[in-house]
This record gives structure tokens, sequence and C-alpha cells, in this order.
């Protein structure tokens, strides 16, 4: 895991990061051969504070239905978790083969 925190002053929702970072290493780099990295970083940018997650492992299609038999709802707990707390949101993008991003946007007005 490498971290890259340039931001430390703000709030997060409890139980809003451990999930994103859970799934990089459960779902991206255990199920790439010789394992990877994680990187947790954090910036500001105008009135947004930036909270990125992301892995170099096996990736997937967003685009692709999961159809593994698993209840895949911590990517829907903290989008909601963070909307309702603190109207900020979460956005992922994903690339089989080359890893994944998970992107919590924290709105600074």
């Amino acid at each position: 895991v490498e971290y890259e925190i340039a931001v430390k002053e703000f709030m997060l929702p409890s139980l809003t990061l451990q999930p994103l970072v859970e799934n990089a290493i459960k779902h991206g780099i255990c199920k790439k051969e010789g394992g990877g990295t994680v990187w947790i970083r954090t910036e500001r940018k105008a009135n947004n504070i930036y909270l990125i997650v992301q892995d170099d492992g096996v990736g997937f299609n967003p685009k692709e239905k999961r159809d593994d038999g698993e209840k895949h709802v911590g990517l829907i707990n903290v989008s909601n978790r963070l909307e309702s707390m603190c109207h900020g949101k979460l956005e992922y993008r994903s690339r089989v083969g080359a890893g994944t991003m998970a992107v919590i946007t924290l709105p600074q007005d």
C-alpha cells in the first residue's frame, strides 16, 4: 500500500474508505498473479476534496454484470452513505488487466 495524503483536514462518514480498500485487495490484487499495489491518495481541486483508492490488479469490465454468487453491496452502501451524509459521490473506473480506481468526491462549499 502506498499513500499520497496531500489533504488531511476533512470529514468522512465512518465505514466509507474501508470497503474500497478491501475491494482493491480482495477483488483486485489478490486475484493477480504476483500481487500488486494499492494506492490511497487525497487531493483538493476547486471546492472538492478527492479520495482515490487505486489498484493495479486484475480489473473488471464495469459494463458486465457479475454473476459470481456474491452480494456486491459494498459500493452501493458507500455511495448511499456519502450521498446522504455529506452530499458526496462515488465513481469508479476499471479496465480488465489494468486495475480499478474508486474516487470519492466530497464537496467543500
